[in-house]
């Protein structure tokens, strides 16, 4: 079961970011971290298909043995909470989820820095993982097969855009072709509905519960990210996100 991308594609217009001064040109944005997810998840889909080329048989193993699924936790398997982020089930897969990542990494970066922007990612998608196994826990028929790809984690990149930029209008292209503006709550809200109803209606080869616990998971790190902000001073928790006293978090 693969997680299909969240967006068809998008973009800021323009881009959010840190706030500037009058007159100046907006800082540039962070890309570091998210350049260094990018890569990883193309070497992992290189190795697999460098895998197929000279091993059918071990490809089988890696996949079973990193796409995250109910069984491989209780054979104790508990990378796979990770490993699973960083697999896709074709090039189309691959390469919709690194242009969605590509278009909101750099902006939460920014925002947010890249080690909280780090974090934000590896735990919605770990949220989001979770609750694709709980639900092949409790109905087997519909969600037992091993799930892969990075979806969860950009809906928690998603979820954090919404929060932090929720007044932003981003321009959607839906199906590839028909550009639209919507501002970013609102489509955080149809990213969420979107997810119930399929986990409800039609549960099948997209993991509709990995990208709720995906959202989830983001909005989770985002109020526990706030709660730190106020304690340490910001009293509207709107304070430099990626900032803790005494450094930059980046």
């Amino acid at each position: 079961m693969t997680e299909g991308p969240a967006l068809s594609a998008m973009k800021p217009s323009p881009s959010p970011g840190p706030p500037s001064s009058p007159g100046s040109r907006p800082p540039p944005l962070e890309h570091h971290a998210t350049r260094v997810l990018i890569a990883l998840n193309v070497a992992f889909f290189l190795y697999e298909v460098w895998l197929l080329r000279v091993d059918p048989g071990r490809r089988r193993w890696f996949e079973l043995n990193h796409a995250l699924s109910l069984e491989g936790l209780r054979h104790g398997a508990w990378w796979q909470c990770l490993s699973f982020q960083f697999l896709h089930g074709g090039w189309v897969h691959l390469t919709l989820n690194l242009l969605f990542l590509h278009s909101l990494g750099p902006i939460l970066e920014t925002t947010m820095g890249r080690f909280r922007f780090l974090a934000l990612y590896l735990v919605s998608g770990t949220v989001g993982g979770m609750l694709h196994v709980a639900g092949a826990w409790l109905m087997p028929d519909a969600f037992g097969r091993p799930v892969v790809g990075a979806s969860a984690g950009l809906c928690g990149l998603l979820a954090a855009l919404g929060a932090y930029h929720a007044e932003e209008r981003l321009r959607v292209l839906v199906l590839l072709v028909f550009p639209m503006e919507v501002r970013a709550k609102f489509i955080l809200l149809g990213g969420i509905l979107t997810s119930a109803l399929g986990a409800v209606f039609i549960p099948g080869s997209i993991a509709h519960l990995a990208h709720l616990g995906g959202f989830v998971g983001g909005l989770g790190m985002v109020l526990w990210f706030k709660t730190r902000d106020v304690g340490y001073g910001h009293p509207d928790g709107d304070g430099p996100a990626g900032d803790p006293p005494g450094g930059t978090g980046r």
